[in-house]
């Protein structure tokens, strides 16, 4: 049986932050952390938790600032870093439940860069990571606008001029149904000091991964028309993980974890997860 529990963080500038987690019956083995994507929140992570915790994890998501039941703006960041120090903070809260246990992060989409962002900095806080369909590639803004956008948010930073087609989440019609009638979701556009801020870390973001070491898996459907398969194709080149692993899923959309196919990606996570866990504790 899975316990859930849940609780409360200050994150920076005292904004309040939501988080939650699913526990196995008995000592967990291993921790996992889960940074969602733009607009969604921690709580549609079903799937992982359900393929996750029996393996003995425990499986903990933040909802960022301005995402589903955090404070803050609606889909809004001051500043980018921002959302890496909330992680931090997060990161250290579930430690102290947890001492001594590896701790994986996962980040999907908008939630995989901030997860990258993170590891960039807290690399040795963390014993691997994983990405689902990262957002670091787009060819929606052509790379010579973004100072200007830039420049645009810093006096406009809360217009919200673009948003994403939630039709394309996911090819089976339910999930799309299901992310429409969600409560908290959010179902309007993200801030454009967002936005920008988003764009800059795909521009800052490919110089720095030459410098990880930790294990990193990184998983994308060839079908994805949301973030652009090119920037995960990028990282591979650039990673500089000796221990680099990315995994394609002909004809998968988006959220490869809501997929009608769904049961492969889950079963590499499992496995990735299972064998790195292994290495790090040794034999259960």
């Amino acid at each position: 049986m899975t316990r859930h529990v849940e609780g409360r963080l200050a994150g920076v500038d005292g904004v309040d932050l939501f988080w939650q987690g699913w526990l196995p019956d008995g000592g967990p083995t291993g921790v996992l952390l889960v940074s969602h994507g733009i607009g969604e929140h921690s709580g549609r992570y079903q799937s992982v938790v359900d393929e996750l915790v029996p393996d003995g994890w425990a499986v903990y998501g933040l909802d960022h600032r301005g995402h589903g039941r955090s404070g803050g703006t609606r889909v809004h960041a001051k500043r980018y870093r921002d959302l890496v120090d909330d992680f931090e903070t997060f990161r250290s809260a579930v430690v102290a439940r947890h001492p001594g246990l590896p701790v994986f992060l996962l980040g999907h989409s908008l939630g995989g860069q901030i997860a990258l962002a993170y590891t960039v900095v807290h690399e040795k806080a963390l014993t691997g990571l994983v990405l689902s369909a990262p957002a670091l590639a787009s060819d929606a803004v052509p790379q010579a606008v973004v100072p200007v956008l830039s420049v645009v948010a810093k006096v406009l930073p809360t217009i919200r001029p673009v948003g994403i087609d939630d039709s394309k989440i996911s090819s089976d019609p339910a999930v799309v149904a299901d992310y429409r009638a969600d409560p908290l979701v959010h179902h309007g556009k993200p801030t454009l000091a967002l936005g920008a801020a988003i764009y800059e870390q795909m521009d800052e973001l490919p110089g720095k991964v030459g410098d990880l070491r930790l294990p990193l898996l990184v998983q994308h459907g060839t079908a994805d028309a949301l973030t652009d398969p090119a920037g995960t194709r990028a990282l591979e080149d650039a990673s500089g993980s000796p221990d680099t692993t990315v995994r394609w899923y002909d004809g998968l959309w988006h959220e490869i974890y809501h997929e009608p196919g769904r049961a492969e990606p889950l079963a590499d996570l499992r496995e990735w997860l299972a064998e790195h866990r292994k290495a790090a504790t040794g034999p259960a």
